[in-house]
């Protein structure tokens, strides 16, 4: 049985330096037919052409994309070239939900070099640059508790029009926030799906490898970080490439997976809590609406109450929480004697009246 790591790199894109690598099979990788992925002009070719224009590595249910790329340094002035492997875990086969570790990222290489498409060493594959890279959470959850799951997210979605962002349910009940090839640091590409039902639908013949028990209920939760620049900053690393990499801790997978949801969710508006430890129910409703509406809706005192007072009918009941608005505005100004009160009071009920009167809400 398959261990579950519980936060992960599931994939990532590395460049391994061309100079540094012996092409060995050159049906595969054809050196006239290079990728210019960026130019002096600064034109950089889109993911989707990139991925299109790609050889693959083919194992046992599953491939390896890879290519030629030329990059252009704008510090050096000159253009350099790289072998792109567009790693994913798939190549761990029976320790896919694994993802990448320090403990196998060994057969990872040795498995890529078997291949014989290509070769270069076990040094210069732990050490070269990577960008792209996704961090996974795998959890178990049932099906009908996981769409109410992605509903309710994307209910709590940051609103905006800004082509490529925001979140989107889809008719299998996967949602995701924003598109991955338009995705930044600021608004990270992220993902809840449905593993099982990927392994049934999409790589059926991968995933029968492993028991029903493993694939059974299994969703999980994608993050992207995409520059070079952002891995090392996010995760405090001098480089970004694999020995690094590997060397990031569950807890700081697990906050940046966290950031990336946080990113795309509306804020929650907080309310400091009332240190009173006497406090009724009522008591404790008005401190919460009131303290709302005065901090972060910006309405006056009277503004609040006129509008918290037209839900009771009742002539006594209303008066009964009219005071204890008043008291609840004194305490919270300090003012707690009752001469004050009944001053307060007198003055928030012939405001209140004259606005009633003149049909203010």
């Amino acid at each position: 049985m398959a261990k579950i790591v519980q936060f992960s790199i599931d994939s990532l894109k590395l460049r391994l330096p061309f100079r540094e690598v012996t092409i060995l099979d050159k049906s595969i990788l054809d050196t006239k037919r290079k990728l210019i992925i960026s130019d002096a002009t600064g034109e950089i070719l889109s993911e989707d052409k990139i991925k299109g224009l790609t050889s693959e590595i083919k194992f046992n249910c599953y491939s390896i994309k890879i290519a030629i790329i030329s990059l252009y340094d704008f510090k050096q002035k000159q253009q350099d070239e790289f072998l792109e492997v567009y790693l994913h875990s798939k190549i761990l086969e029976q320790n896919y939900f694994d993802g990448f570790t320090q403990e196998n990222i060994k057969s990872v290489y040795d498995k890529l070099m078997s291949a014989k498409v290509f070769f270069c060493s076990e040094d210069i594959f732990l050490n070269s640059t990577l960008n792209d890279i996704d961090i996974k959470h795998d959890f178990n959850l049932n099906n009908s508790t996981f769409k109410e799951l992605c509903k309710e997210l994307q209910s709590r979605a940051t609103p905006t029009t800004k082509l490529g962002q925001g979140a989107n349910v889809y008719e299998n009940g996967n949602l995701t926030f924003n598109r991955r090839e338009t995705s930044s640091f600021a608004k990270p590409f992220v993902k809840f799906y449905d593993k099982q039902l990927e392994a049934i639908e999409k790589n059926s013949s991968f995933f029968n490898q492993f028991e029903n028990s493993i694939i059974r209920n299994k969703k999980r939760i994608e993050v992207t970080c995409k520059k070079s620049s952002d891995i090392k900053k996010v995760f405090k690393l001098n480089k970004s490439n694999l020995s690094s990499i590997l060397t990031i801790s569950q807890n700081e997978l697990k906050q940046y997976l966290c950031y990336a949801i946080n990113q795309n969710i509306s804020k929650l508006v907080k309310i400091e809590k009332n240190t009173d430890s006497n406090l009724s129910a009522i008591d404790i409703a008005i401190h919460i609406h009131f303290t709302n509406s005065i901090n972060n809706q910006n309405l006056t005192f009277i503004q609040t109450l006129q509008s918290f007072l037209t839900h009771y009918e009742d002539k006594q009941m209303k008066m009964r929480i009219k005071k204890k608005c008043n008291e609840w505005n004194l305490h919270t100004e300090g003012q707690t004697e009752d001469k004050i009160t009944k001053k307060s009071t007198i003055l928030n009920n012939q405001i209140l009246d004259i606005f009633n009167f003149l049909q203010i809400d």
